[in-house]
C-alpha cells in the first residue's frame, strides 16, 4: 500500500498528496502513517542490550528524514 491514494500538482507547482478518509467519506490532504513493527524493534534492542533512539536529520538542502536507531555496545 502506498503513502497516498492520489497526487495533484497545484498551480504553484507544489505536489499535494490525498488519502481516502473513511470517517469523512472523502479524499483529504495528507499521507498514511507508516506501519512500524515496534515490538520487533524492542525485542532486537533487548537482545543486543541496547536502546532505541529516534533521530530527525536535516541535510544542507533542507531535506528532513527520520531515523530509528538501535544503539548498543559490542561485547568483546
Amino acid at each position: 500500500m502506498s503513502e497516498f491514494d492520489y497526487q495533484v500538482i497545484d498551480k504553484d507547482g507544489k505536489l499535494i498528496s490525498y488519502i481516502w478518509d473513511d470517517e469523512q467519506k472523502k479524499m483529504v490532504e495528507g499521507k498514511r502513517e507508516k506501519i512500524v513493527p515496534w515490538w520487533q524493534l524492542h525485542q532486537i534492542a533487548d537482545n543486543l542490550k541496547g536502546e532505541i533512539v529516534f533521530k530527525t536529520i536535516a541535510d544542507s538542502r533542507g531535506n528532513v528524514s527520520k531515523q530509528i536507531v538501535i544503539e548498543y555496545k559490542e561485547e568483546e
